[in-house]
């Protein structure tokens, strides 16, 4: 059975019940471990997640230049539909890697049932369009966010707006995402 608020967002956009049935026969679920990658760099990503419990970030790795940056947090209250972005819409390899920050259970569809299903019905078509939209302003804004503010901005900003962050994401990525050390963000910590 499709999650409770998952249904709860497809009735609210007036998809039939027929056409969850579908989804749900395109879905499944899966178990990770925290640390698993749920995707590698050089993986093409042809699949959307779905996080139902535990959390993932996303980072950026360049082995070439020895870079690994955390670059979004996936949880069910923040951010629960998931994909490596680079890759998914082009179907290039991607240059991140989706990592599970603990035990998690996951919905996941592939692109090509997910695309199938959303051409087949004007409501749902409209849903996945707004989800998309919303995804990727929200990454925008984060983006922005990190361009524009001081290192005690935006951890007050992730404090004030998204605590969970905070209270469930390791220091280490909540640093590298910040462009940060790990000893920067503790004395951030301490004076905050």
């Amino acid at each position: 059975m499709l999650p409770p608020f998952l249904i709860a967002e497809l009735n609210r956009a007036n998809v039939s019940p027929d056409l969850m049935e579908q989804i749900l026969k395109h879905t499944s679920f899966l178990d990770v471990k925290s640390q698993t990658l749920l995707v590698r760099p050089g993986d093409v990503c042809a699949n959307v997640f779905l996080v139902l419990s535990g959390g993932f970030v996303c980072r950026y790795v360049d082995d070439v230049l020895d870079i690994e940056k955390t670059i979004n947090f996936y949880m069910p209250d923040l951010h629960p539909f998931m994909s490596c972005v680079d890759s998914f819409f082009s179907g290039l390899p991607t240059r991140c890697e989706l990592r599970a920050i603990s035990n998690a259970t996951l919905l996941t569809i592939s692109k090509k049932d997910l695309e199938a299903l959303v051409a087949t019905d004007i409501h749902f078509f409209r849903f996945y369009h707004s989800l998309v939209t919303t995804a990727l302003q929200e990454e925008n804004d984060f983006k922005l966010k990190i361009i524009s503010y001081t290192s005690e901005q935006l951890y007050q900003y992730l404090i004030s707006t998204f605590p969970g962050i905070i209270q469930r994401v390791p220091s280490r990525f909540i640093a590298e995402f910040m462009g940060i050390s790990p000893e920067w963000l503790s004395k951030l910590k301490h004076k905050i």
